[in-house]
This record gives C-alpha cells, structure tokens and sequence, in this order.
C-alpha cells in the first residue's frame, strides 16, 4: 500500500510507542519487533530495522537518502496479555482497513487507556488464584480460606508498594515476608496445623514464571541480549523471595535471623 511519506516521522513514531507498550505488557521480544514491522509495512515502510530489549526500543528507517530513527525507554513493566493481543491485532488489521496515521494513533490511544480488570476483580482474583494452588498442593478447606484472605492482603500491599514506585526486588522481599509471617500467625493461632499449603500457594503471586517463559523463549528464538536481561531479572525476583521467606521462617523456626 502506498503511503505519504510527509508523515514518516508520525509514522515511526507510532510503530514504535505501540511497541514500547507491548513491552511495557510484558510482551516477547520477538513478537514485538514482528508487530514493529508489520506496522511500518501497512504504511508502505518494508525496510524497517528494530532492536528491541526489556529497557530499550530502537526502530530506524533509511527513505530517500535519509536516515529516520526513534528511540524509546521503558521504564515500567507488567503483564497485560489482552493490551498485547489488541496491539498485536491493530498491526494487522490496518493494511486490511487502510487506516490512516490519525485513525491509527487514536485506536492504540484507546486500547492503552482501556483497563483490562478493575482493581476489585484484581484482588479477588488473586484470591481465588493463591486458594485454587493451595488446594492444588494438597491443601483443606482450611487452607482455601485463608489462602483466599492471605493471597488478597498480599496483593493489595504488592500494588501499593508498586504505586510508591519501589524496586521490585525489595516490593518481592516484603511481600514474601508478609506471606511467612502470615503463615506462622495462622499456624501460631491454631487456625492451621501446617504453613506449607498456605505458603506453596500464596507464593505463586511473586513467582516470575511468564517473565521465564518469555527469556527462554526469547534466547530459542535468538534474542540472546534481550533474553539474559529478562534471566537475570527472573533471578533477581525470586532471590528477593526467597530472601524475604527465609528471614522470617529462619527467625521463627531457630529463633534469630541469621
């Protein structure tokens, strides 16, 4: 489809914000420089070159003996599935409706401001998410229920610890230790005979197993720097988890934390 090209630092400039938020989605490296592409291809644009990892978006275009190039940061990451899966739609649906540049940015403007759940249904399902596993895990009814209540507080304070813009390290650390300590005040009040199921269950909240699944992936498919980042963050997650469980479950079990 043939474009004007007037509109080519618009047009990159939109490739790239809607890559920036796959990115911010949690979205795989691979997937996102695919829909990068097919973005700048439905305007006419087939020589696109993007690098993309976890921090960084590079997308670079060289068009009538000039080299045009934008640079995004990503400073924040979560994962958003149905905003990746919307983005990823509109790469592909615009070549079919030839949308202009105005309809393109007003339709990506709109699925990053349309919330996926409510902060109420994102409680609750982390609930019934932590009670599902511990059941899973060889839990009672019991365990069910306080998995429930437990899984929700955590969640709540993991939000508001997020929303005061602390390190995810030290946001894992004190939400692992909420869930040890929970766990021994359950066990200690005689509501519970064993901590385990409890524990096995509200711990899936802080497990990074969609971070790992992408940097494995994304190291298959030969994105080795982008890959070893998102490793490296994995480890660093669940070292802080395991950190926090162990400085309350070591105090409680030999009395001291070290």
């Amino acid at each position: 489809m043939e474009r004007d090209f007037e509109d080519i630092d618009r047009i990159l400039n939109f490739a790239a914000e809607a890559g920036r938020n796959m990115l911010k989605c949690g979205g795989e490296i691979y997937r996102v420089e695919d829909t990068i592409q097919r973005l700048c291809m439905a305007f006419g644009i087939d020589n696109a070159e993007v690098f993309a990892t976890p921090t960084t978006l590079l997308l670079s275009v060289y068009k009538n003996k000039k080299v045009y190039s934008v640079v995004k940061r990503i400073n924040e990451r979560s994962t958003d599935l149905n905003m990746m899966k919307n983005i990823n739609a509109l790469s592909r649906n615009i070549a079919y409706e030839k949308l202009s540049i105005d309809e393109c940015e007003e339709r990506l403007e709109q699925i990053c401001k349309k919330e996926s759940y409510s902060y109420t249904i994102t409680i609750l399902g982390a609930g019934l998410v932590t009670s599902c596993f511990s059941i899973l895990f060889g839990g009672g009814e019991i365990d069910f229920i306080m998995s429930f209540l437990v899984g929700m507080v955590t969640k709540i304070l993991q939000e508001y610890l997020s929303e005061k813009n602390l390190n995810e390290f030290f946001v894992n650390i004190i939400c692992a230790a909420f869930i040890a300590m929970s766990s021994v005040v359950c066990v200690e009040g005689g509501v519970l005979k064993t901590m385990d199921y409890i524990i096995a269950g509200v711990i899936m909240l802080l497990v990074p197993g969609f971070a790992l699944t992408n940097a494995i992936r994304d190291i298959l498919d030969g994105q080795l720097v982008a890959g070893t980042a998102k490793l490296s963050e994995v480890i660093f997650s669940g070292t802080a988890t395991a950190v926090g469980m162990a400085l309350v479950l070591n105090w409680y079990l030999r009395g001291g934390f070290f």
